[in-house]
């Protein structure tokens, strides 16, 4: 909100189902409330270019008649010309005069936009998955003590994880443990498979492997060192925003932890590698 006030444009980017249409329908919402547009003369506007005629529209500059352009999926763009010369007919993606935008996309259109082909200078804001009060917030509700620490101990912090684990005990109370965590496995299979295939650089597979196996949070440095590299942080920056690890500050300094078993296991299974 605060970007958006000061005129700037944003690109938000993180992995798949890690909120970035959540957060670009709350913002709307949240701008739409406060009456921050009407009373500034300023319109708003979400698109999603998962669909063609949004993404036309948009090529074609029919939506940047908003002030604000909330511009989700971004990274279909890049598979309908964006990338090949085409010029836009709006001109102020970056926060030039009068327009203000948030680009929304996965790794694709990150890289897309931090390289030169892009024209557009963007204020980076990353996702990640959430703190551990966070996570216990968002499933706690209906739920008892024990089955939110059931729900964690098995999601770790991944917000869509955390949310079809919660569904899924609501729905089924007595259900054992285990044999739920087996159904949503099966179920989350291809979002773990499209949460891999992000993971494109050798050095973030190797990072990757190495906190899976590590039974607990771990030190960059450390991580770094048994590594035999000199730093693990562009990979943990990409493992982080891409959902899998999570990264924060405790007394000890950065620790960095693959948290989310079901992923882990689901890991160690599809690709041979112990989870």
């Amino acid at each position: 909100m605060t970007r958006l006030r000061r005129r700037e444009s944003v690109l938000l980017y993180g992995g798949p189902k890690l909120g970035k249409t959540s957060l670009l329908l709350h913002l709307k919402w949240l701008l739409e409330q406060q009456r921050v547009l009407a009373s500034d003369g300023l319109t708003v506007q979400y698109g999603d270019c998962v669909g063609a005629e949004v993404r036309e529209r948009f090529l074609a500059g029919d939506l940047q008649r908003s002030s604000i352009l909330l511009l989700d999926n971004c990274d279909h763009l890049l598979q309908h010309g964006f990338t090949k010369g085409k010029r836009l007919a709006r001109g102020n993606g970056d926060g030039g005069p009068g327009r203000t935008m948030v680009w929304a996309g996965g790794r694709a259109w990150r890289e897309f936009i931090r390289s030169e082909r892009s024209g557009l200078t963007l204020a980076p804001v990353p996702l990640a998955i959430l703190l551990s009060g966070e996570a216990r917030a968002l499933v706690k509700p209906e739920l008892t003590t024990d089955q939110a620490d059931a729900i964690l101990s098995y999601g770790g912090t991944h917000p869509y994880v955390l949310k079809i684990l919660r569904a899924r005990m609501i729905a089924d109370p007595t259900t054992d443990p285990a044999h739920m965590v087996g159904a949503v496995q099966i179920r989350l299979a291809p979002f773990f498979q499209a949460c891999l295939e992000a993971v494109r650089e050798p050095v973030e597979r190797t990072l990757l492997d190495y906190l899976i196996r590590h039974p607990g949070p771990i030190n960059p440095r450390q991580a770094a060192q048994a590594l035999g590299l000199p730093t693990v942080k562009p990979a943990a920056d990409t493992l982080c925003y891409l959902g899998l690890i999570s990264r924060w500050n405790l007394n000890e300094g950065a620790m960095l932890h693959a948290s989310c078993r079901l992923f882990n296991d689901w890991y160690g299974a599809h690709t041979g590698q112990p989870g």
